[in-house]
């Protein structure tokens, strides 16, 4: 449903990019010098969703956890023997990102990008799982809800297509590094169980997007889907880590730009 969402946000933007650049074409075109200038600046304006790809391991459900491995729960428990996981997902959200941009033509058809970002936003692990209390069995859905504040810094490698009047498209790609200031793999306390994130990553990043050329300056709308290269979940041995093989971070981006 959600990538639905994201391609109908597209669509409609290719549709406004497209009637703007033919109700046009009679006119002088804007900014006719701007391609042929070596650098470039402007901010980016950005709407994330942040998510995870989960890998569970294949025996989950046969794992079991007992003491310091189970979090406390306010459920009323005091017999509580052991506890099971069934599955787990994630529940992305959407968050915001802002960034400056410098771009470096190097051809009439490519741009090297340097993209400086700030980027706030949430993920929630959610966890079936199974609570044995003396003979009884009992189901709970723990929600973990991990909030991340990343400092970003992508190089992308911008491939445009013939530019028709006021209208340029171009698909993009590359690297970035990727810092969270709020992670929280370094705190140790025993009974902090939430699901901690190491604090760097590596994300691959493919794109697409549409520039228009207005009278300052110019305009794009681009839609970007960027994947984690590592394993970024702390190992804690307890409940919400052991069934995990991996984690890693996945964002999608409808971004607008200035430059």
């Amino acid at each position: 449903m959600i990538i639905k969402i994201w391609r109908l946000i597209f669509v409609l933007s290719f549709l406004f990019a497209t009637q703007s650049s033919f109700s046009q074409v009679n006119k002088v075109p804007n900014l006719k010098l701007y391609d042929f200038e070596p650098y470039h600046f402007g901010f980016i304006l950005a709407a994330n969703q942040m998510n995870f790809i989960v890998k569970t391991t294949s025996n989950i459900q046969d794992q079991y956890y007992k003491g310091k491995q189970i979090p406390e729960f306010d459920i009323g428990m005091a017999n509580l023997d052991s506890a099971s996981v069934y599955g787990i997902t994630s529940l992305p959200a959407y968050g915001f990102t802002v960034g400056i941009v410098g771009n470096r033509r190097i051809g009439n058809y490519f741009d090297l990008r340097f993209i400086p970002s700030l980027a706030f936003g949430t993920r929630t692990l959610s966890y079936d799982t199974r609570l044995y209390v003396d003979s009884d069995t009992l189901t709970k859905v723990l929600n973990q809800k991990i909030n991340s504040t990343f400092v970003e810094f992508p190089l992308l490698l911008k491939y445009k297509s013939d530019r028709v009047h006021n209208t340029r498209f171009y698909v993009i790609g590359g690297v970035k590094y990727s810092i969270d200031l709020a992670s929280q793999a370094n705190k140790t306390e025993e009974d902090n169980y939430e699901p901690k994130l190491f604090r760097t990553d590596t994300y691959f990043i493919l794109g697409t997007g549409v520039d228009i050329y207005m009278n300052w300056f110019k305009f794009g709308i681009e839609l970007t889907m960027s994947y984690g290269a590592r394993d970024i979940l702390l190992q804690e041995d307890n409940l919400y880590t052991n069934g995990i093989e991996s984690l890693r971070s996945k964002m999608f981006m409808f971004t607008f730009t200035f430059e």
